[in-house]
């Protein structure tokens, strides 16, 4: 699963704990927006480390203010 992997290859998941500070909303979705954020930005925004096999988008705004399904990476 993609949110694995990022969580394995450095985002900083540690908030999405039971206890941690993002594990509300408990939901696959909203814990991949966070996990994929985070791993994108701690790679530096290079190319390619938004690509999370279609399971994500790179984003200009505010993705609660867009109705989708996918996990939100905010560029």
């Amino acid at each position: 699963m993609d949110l694995d992997y990022a969580c394995d290859a450095g985002a900083d998941c540690s908030v999405l704990q039971p206890n941690g500070f993002c594990f509300l909303p408990n939901t696959i979705q909203a814990h991949a927006s966070f996990a994929f954020n985070s791993f994108y930005h701690r790679k530096g925004r290079a190319p390619g480390s938004c690509h999370f096999i279609a399971t994500a988008i790179i984003a200009q705004t505010d993705p609660s203010m867009i109705p989708s399904p996918l996990p939100f990476i905010l560029f």
